[in-house]
């Protein structure tokens, strides 16, 4: 864009909002009562919010059916002390609430009514003050390399105007046992409460300490992350050793008890195939069974032997695709025999 158009385009912009302002100020005052909620010009005391006052309370711009019209600057928003105390401010002595506020109940536990971390959560008023009622927050100074305190031994960092003259907010994990390791005088930071089953808790970040001792501080916390990174990554490697130790040692441990069953069972069917074939009655037999005695079960006598075998019937077993019944007897031998 040429330099004259930016020129005109500027102009213009200027000329507008000088416009909208000559308007805004010659605006007329609605008749409606609620037209004046949350007007961007003027305001009527009715429709105050609860922590909003009028100060000054003037000039009288006008009324709307009884009641007077003031302009919209003249409203003040109103903060308890501890609001106040983020902006670096803090109530003059002597000052009294410009407004007093009741707030709902609040329903606490045993525990929590024990403590008295939040005292201003047990009353049930709200003192309110204006910013004409205020002065810069005044802490004292750190001195000697001693960091102020309060009653509880912290310092309350509800922004970084809160903090006392002379120190800094160092925002980081484990910096503490670092000061502490150096023996440099150090004080926890509390920013803020936070709400946990029905209890206040304090809510802690990082230290405060002296502006000399700064450059010190992050040094040696730069040096013990460094030492606490290695020593995590030793300690992950260790750990990744020991898991693949254990995997290669399972994997040989079910490899040997693997093989060690498949040698078992080829020196067991070995076996049962030698002493088949060795024995006499390998091959199907054509003898006849001997009349039953005593039990009524089946016995054989084999030529040349004096034993008499027996098949017990919890011994047989019968191939439905052969048709070959297989008898045992309680020595060892066997006998098929063919079903038609």
């Amino acid at each position: 864009m040429a330099p004259l158009e930016q020129l005109e385009l500027a102009a213009t912009n200027d000329s507008e909002e000088m416009e909208l302002q000559t308007r805004a100020l010659t605006e007329p005052l609605p008749t409606n009562q609620q037209a004046y909620k949350d007007h961007h010009l003027y305001a009527l005391e009715k429709w105050l919010h609860k922590n909003q006052v009028l100060h000054p309370k003037g000039p009288v711009l006008g009324f709307c059916k009884g009641h007077p019209v003031y302009p919209r600057s003249c409203v003040q928003t109103l903060q308890s002390r501890h609001g106040w105390l983020p902006e670096g401010l803090q109530v003059r002595e002597n000052e009294s609430p410009a407004k007093v506020v009741t707030r709902p109940k609040r329903t606490f536990n045993s525990q929590s009514n024990e403590s008295n971390s939040n005292d201003d959560g047990l009353q049930l008023t709200t003192e309110l003050y204006g910013k004409w009622q205020l002065e810069p927050l005044q802490l004292p100074r750190a001195v000697n390399g001693i960091v102020p305190k309060n009653e509880r031994g912290q310092v309350d960092v509800w922004s970084e105007k809160c903090l006392p003259p002379g120190t800094v907010h160092l925002r980081l994990p484990r910096v503490f046992q670092v000061a502490k390791r150096l023996g440099i005088d150090y004080a926890p930071a509390m920013v803020g409460f936070d709400y946990r089953s029905g209890r206040c808790v304090p809510v802690f970040d990082g230290i405060v300490v002296c502006d000399e001792f700064k450059n010190a501080i992050l040094e040696a916390y730069d040096k013990e992350e460094e030492r606490r990174q290695a020593a995590e990554r030793k300690q992950e490697e260790a750990q990744a050793l020991s898991r693949w130790y254990q995997l290669l040692c399972s994997i040989a441990t079910r490899k040997r008890l693997k093989d060690s069953y498949n040698a078992r069972s080829a020196a067991k069917i070995d076996t049962h195939q030698k002493n088949t074939s060795d024995s006499p009655g390998s091959s199907k037999a054509t003898s006849h069974p001997s009349r039953p005695q005593g039990d009524g079960r089946p016995k054989y006598s084999l030529p040349g032997h004096d034993h008499e075998h027996e098949f017990p019937e919890e011994d047989q077993s019968f191939d439905e695709e052969t048709f070959v019944r297989t008898k045992r007897c309680p020595c060892g031998f066997s006998i098929q025999v063919e079903e038609l």
